[in-house]
């Protein structure tokens, strides 16, 4: 599960943090001006630098390049300041040089963003943090832009302009430290509710793990990723134990499917899937099952890298009660005089072809092991270790 954490944690990356250096020196700046602004800012910069260094490694590249824009930053508008007073406003110098960066960040989004993903780690998903990255940068401007400008109308044509320029002073930084608050609270609120949700593995079609994405997002996008899934068959004197779909199941409804079927969850084996899925419906524990094979299929929503199982564990299943009404033994000619008929999932009629191939249906009885076979092992070394 830290694993997950860590993912979400630099995916979702608080842009404020990148700018942080840079509304501490424009703050202090404002009151005490760039001697002060300098000394305030830029061990704040580096405390950061390190902090991301040790707690998101692999977005430190990420950081870094805002900790060098913070520094041209604050130079250009350390010499700009040398300037005479007729040429530019010392009192907004800072937010005017921020003001013209930003706009060159706003104007060449698209180059700078492919600039920045050829140095950025290609290990995490970068779209996010770009998006987040853009929406800070615009409301920023915004905010640097109504202040300048409303800063010189005021000096040129208020009589009492000085008094009037502080309160709009007051006004500006209010509202930007209300934004960086904002900011922490927003980002803080959405990583922990990203924490909660449930979140799937992406794989190929070899079941090597390339990504992850949220459960609603993914079954909600018009684009069908691949998601590694657990099936479990139970056997009994040539019997196979199925299961009905409720009526609402957004693939399924109604059909008749396999007895137990899960997705595999970011940071969970196989074998913890199998074991999790088996006590929450049926109460089972040291559980027997083998695997029988693996293939792969799409479903109106996704598509599944499934992993098909088989037990033959002679025991009383345990089953609660609105799951037992759902269930029931088929021997295998009533399977096959309703093959045609629709009554069975795309899934299970993939499964019985299987599950006649293997001759277990014939002998009425499997060798069930506690832990997978090696099979298993080598064909799925990528989810396991996920």
């Amino acid at each position: 599960m830290e694993k997950l954490r860590k993912q979400i944690r630099e995916s979702f990356f608080n842009p404020i943090l990148h700018f942080l250096p840079l509304i501490l020196f424009l703050v202090a700046d404002d009151f005490w001006g760039m001697d002060m602004a300098w000394k305030v800012s830029f061990p704040i910069s580096l405390a950061l630098l390190i902090y991301v260094y040790y707690v998101y490694g692999r977005i430190f590249t990420w950081h870094l390049i805002f900790t060098i824009f913070y520094l041209v930053v604050s130079v250009f508008a350390t010499i700009a300041a040398l300037l005479p007073q007729s040429i530019i406003s010392h009192e907004i110098i800072y937010e005017l040089v921020l003001v013209a960066f930003l706009l060159v960040f706003l104007l060449f989004r698209k180059k700078i963003q492919k600039s920045i993903q050829r140095v950025v780690s290609g290990l995490i998903p970068m779209t996010n943090n770009f998006n987040e990255l853009y929406r800070v940068i615009w409301i920023f401007f915004s905010v640097l832009l109504l202040y300048s400008s409303g800063f010189l109308v005021l000096q040129h044509l208020h009589r009492d302009a000085v008094s009037y320029q502080q309160m709009l002073q007051y006004v500006y930084i209010s509202i930007v430290l209300f934004l960086v608050l904002y900011e922490l609270l927003r980002v803080q609120i959405i990583r922990s509710k990203l924490f909660r949700e449930e979140w799937w593995p992406i794989v190929n079609t070899q079941g090597k793990i390339k990504g992850s994405i949220q459960q609603l997002t993914s079954l909600n996008d018009d684009k069908k990723y691949m998601h590694p899934v657990v099936r479990i068959l139970f056997i009994d004197k040539s019997m196979v134990l199925l299961r009905k779909n409720d009526s609402d199941d957004p693939d399924f409804p109604g059909l008749w499917d396999t007895t137990l079927s899960s997705h595999v969850q970011m940071d969970e084996t196989i074998e913890q899937c199998v074991e999790q899925i088996t006590a929450a419906k049926f109460s089972l524990d040291n559980f027997k099952y083998m695997y029988l094979s693996n293939y792969t299929i799409e479903c109106k929503r996704e598509k599944q890298y499934a992993f098909l199982f088989i037990s033959c564990q002679q025991v009383e299943y345990d089953l609660n009660p609105t799951f037992s009404e759902q269930t029931k033994w088929w021997t295998q000619e009533q399977i096959k005089d309703n093959l045609a008929t629709g009554i069975f999932t795309d899934n299970f009629l993939t499964e019985f072809d299987l599950l006649q191939r293997s001759g277990l249906l014939e002998t009425g009885k499997c060798h069930c092991n506690c832990r997978l076979k090696e099979a298993i092992y080598n064909q799925s070394s990528s989810v396991r270790k996920v």
